[in-house]
């Protein structure tokens, strides 16, 4: 039954760590409208905050600096920081969600 559901609109991922930054970059690449909606101002999550990664010793942000570069390059993510997710209803396949944006008190254009 599920092959039978043709999905509407894009997608949504809720943290905007390196995980879900991933995530947004995979399906972007693959041609899905991503919605990337992060609770803080800028996306990264902890990793942005370490100097080194496990088991490898590599730099953290020479791994994830070129992910958030691209993500908030990419035509098909929208970033959206200061934001949560307060509500979501639908069904397989045609979901409707709920975000709500903080003030940034900036303009952004």
């Amino acid at each position: 039954m599920a092959s039978q559901i043709k999905p509407i609109g894009g997608a949504m991922v809720v943290g905007g760590g390196i995980a879900g930054v991933q995530a947004a970059l995979d399906m972007a690449n693959a041609g899905v409208k991503v919605y990337l909606v992060e609770q803080s101002p800028a996306i990264g999550g902890k990793m942005v905050q370490l100097d080194k990664t496990f088991p490898t010793n590599d730099c953290s942000m020479c791994i994830i600096s070129p992910k958030l570069v691209e993500a908030g390059r990419h035509r098909n993510i929208e970033l959206l920081t200061l934001s949560e997710l307060t509500g979501l209803e639908g069904e397989l396949g045609n979901f409707r969600a709920k975000v709500l944006q903080h003030p940034r008190y900036i303009d952004l254009e």
